[in-house]
């Protein structure tokens, strides 16, 4: 469960912060460069765990998923 709340904590942070969301799309096209960004700065969790919290922040904040 720890993993999921690393992943809702980076989810908001992307949505927060535009310096740490400008480094990720900047990385974008390199996707181990950002995994190792992802965990350099803090977050760890997988890709399943990342699909777990997009479902709990869009329940959260009322988002409808594209």
């Amino acid at each position: 469960i720890m993993s999921v709340e690393s992943a809702i904590a980076y989810i908001k942070r992307t949505r927060e912060d535009e310096t740490f969301r400008r480094t990720l799309n900047d990385n974008s096209e390199d996707e181990d460069a950002n995994w190792a960004f992802i965990k350099t700065s803090g977050y760890d969790f997988t890709m399943t765990e990342f699909k777990q919290a997009q479902d709990a922040v869009y329940k959260e904040f009322g988002i409808t998923p594209m």
